[in-house]
């Protein structure tokens, strides 16, 4: 009896790590793949109190043998502690990245691995003909979805032309493009920067600087922002000759769009005596061109969660005190006839009047990790919202009663499409998404999986009718086709070449791509 207890302890305490290993990995949530660490030293420690029950030796030399262990086993983490330094995650997973302390910090590094590569122009290039404007984050309807493709599809035959690629700061923005001109954020040293570049070669045009303005400055010790990486993460917004952007420790900026020069400026944070979000504020300003006004994010706990400004002045119109801000972008969008603001809150998704934030209508949605994704529109009266970390995604019908009051009805709820920093796309009866990294298609009838399978890691895609544009994770680019049955790629580029979570940009035949160091500009193949 006492060997089949020794025995039985032993195998027990071995099986913890892959006992853990096994459940995240069926759970599908790559979140909660920091238990497995947490296991493996639980699993160490009982073996070591299993070596003081059943181990050789007295009971006195088992337990210095134990002290012994205990003592090795700090002094290690003290000389790892000292020799190595962390620099944020690997991948949208959060699993560390770690770097000799001895080295330079990534930050000092950033610039310096990258070249500027300046190929040629194709001597039919006419920007003219071959660019578009995209003034707004992810496209007119702020969704990354268009009706049909602006380019060519079958990049095997006929592959993307490089134009430029150059070295670019640290930051999650992305690329919004008028004319020739193309705009960005990103961190230099301590400053946070708009910057506006040349849309046919890369070269900086103008660089608008907001001093002593970091996250980690700000946030170091938050627990999360270094994880997340340091730099500006909304994308600025284009509208009558003005830039107009939100920075990651919450300044906005009003600039002019030619010169860079400043309007005005304002530290929204700041001035409500609150803190930066968690991860850094990522929602991009909304235009509200009717009512005059441009809106921002708020904080993720006290204060107003969306706040309405002058479009010319800066001057606070209205405010919306909801649940606390997430890190999805509101969008104008129109249910039961009626034009609103819909926004994903920190606890809940609401429909807003444009020209006072009243509410709507508002339906719960607790949670207390963070929602990127954007709300998508599935026919005239149903809204798709999507989220990770075991949040769940839900089907919401919303409708406007004979008194003229809304209804939201849930119609169902998901955990099989789980986008973390991107959101889904629709098409059909069916949207798709990357859930956890992969590429996965559900049905809109009931949240249904259909398939999971390409991985992508967690990056960002755009939808042009059923052909589907995807920035890997890794950096890579592809297009393919979306169908109920598969995706069927149809070609790739190396259009980057280290971790990105930036959002592609497709102006016309123009694909504008960036990350936290590299950024560059391809001409696609014509349709």
């Amino acid at each position: 009896m006492q060997s089949l207890l020794r025995f039985t302890s032993l195998a027990l305490v071995l099986l913890i790590t892959p006992g853990v290993a096994l459940w995240v990995h069926r759970s599908e949530m790559t979140h909660l793949w920091w238990i497995v660490p947490g296991a493996g030293l639980l699993s160490l420690l009982g073996c070591g109190i299993w070596y003081l029950a059943y181990g050789k030796g007295t009971p006195a030399r088992r337990w210095r043998r134990f002290g012994s262990g205990v003592l090795l086993f700090l002094l290690l983490g003290f000389a790892a502690s000292r020799a190595i330094r962390y620099e944020g995650s690997t991948s949208g997973s959060s699993f560390p990245k770690f770097s000799w302390s001895w080295t330079p910090k990534e930050t000092e590094m950033n610039a310096a691995t990258v070249e500027t590569v300046l190929p040629g122009r194709p001597q039919d290039l006419d920007l003219a003909e071959t660019a578009a404007d995209l003034t707004d984050f992810l496209g007119p309807d702020r969704d990354g979805m268009w009706e049909s493709p602006t380019f060519g599809t079958e990049w095997q035959s006929h592959p993307p032309e490089l134009l430029w690629r150059r070295p670019i700061g640290k930051g999650w923005s992305g690329f919004t493009v008028l004319g020739n001109r193309a705009f960005t954020q990103q961190q230099i040293g301590d400053d946070e920067h708009v910057t506006c570049l040349d849309l046919a070669t890369g070269a900086d045009l103008w660089s608008h600087a907001d001093p002593q303005t970091r996250l980690l400055l700000e946030r170091a010790e938050n627990g999360g922002a270094a994880m997340g990486g340091d730099g500006p993460r909304a994308t600025p917004i284009l509208h009558a000759g003005r830039v107009y952007t939100m920075g990651s420790t919450g300044i906005v900026n009003c600039l002019d769009l030619e010169t860079g020069e400043e309007i005005w400026n304002r530290h929204l944070i700041r001035e409500l005596g609150a803190v930066a979000q968690r991860w850094g504020m990522a929602s991009s300003p909304l235009i509200l061109e009717t009512e005059g006004l441009v809106v921002f994010a708020g904080p993720d706990d006290a204060g107003p969660t969306l706040i309405a400004c002058d479009l010319g002045t800066g001057e606070t119109r209205w405010t919306h005190t909801g649940t606390g801000a997430s890190y999805s972008s509101p969008r104008l969008m129109s249910y039961g006839g009626v034009r609103q603001i819909v926004t994903v809150d920190h606890g809940a998704v609401c429909g807003l009047d444009p020209s006072t934030g009243t509410v709507l209508w508002t339906h719960d949605w607790p949670g207390t990790f963070p929602k990127v994704g954007q709300p998508i529109a599935v026919g005239d009266d149903r809204l798709l919202v999507t989220a990770s970390y075991g949040v769940g995604s839900l089907l919401l019908r919303i409708e406007k009663n004979a008194e003229g009051a809304f209804t939201v009805t849930r119609l169902w709820k998901t955990t099989y499409l789980k986008t973390k920093f991107s959101s889904a796309a629709v098409w059909g009866d069916h949207a798709y998404g990357l859930d956890e990294g992969r590429l996965a298609c559900i049905s809109l009838a009931d949240g249904k999986r259909v398939w999971k399978n390409e991985k992508f890691g967690f990056g960002q895609h755009l939808l042009f009718g059923s052909s589907l544009l995807v920035q890997a994770e890794s950096g890579e680019v592809i297009i393919g086709t979306l169908a109920p049955e598969q995706f069927k790629e149809t070609g790739r580029i190396a259009a980057l070449s280290s971790m990105t979570w930036n959002p592609p940009t497709v102006a016309g035949r123009l694909l504008l791509v960036r990350n936290d160091r590299e950024a560059a500009a391809y001409l696609l193949p014509a349709p």
